[in-house]
């Protein structure tokens, strides 16, 4: 089977003053987005919402296909 990467989604989850948890998804993230780039994003959201930044999760989408038989 071959793999091919197609798309990577983000969420970020936030607490509330009130203990509240959201969660906000963002499209189109980069194949090789790093560890630190994604820690600093969840702060960047941080900082905008004014909640407290909690996790990320990111999942990345991929299609397999056959190969073709020799």
């Amino acid at each position: 089977m071959t793999k091919t990467w197609l798309k990577a989604t983000l969420t970020v989850q936030t607490t509330t003053e009130l203990d509240e948890q959201r969660k906000q998804t963002f499209n189109a993230i980069a194949q090789d987005a790093t560890d630190e780039q994604l820690a600093a994003f969840g702060k960047i959201v941080e900082v905008l919402t004014g909640d407290q930044f909690t996790a990320v999760n990111l999942a990345n989408a991929y299609r397999y296909d056959p190969q073709p038989i020799a």
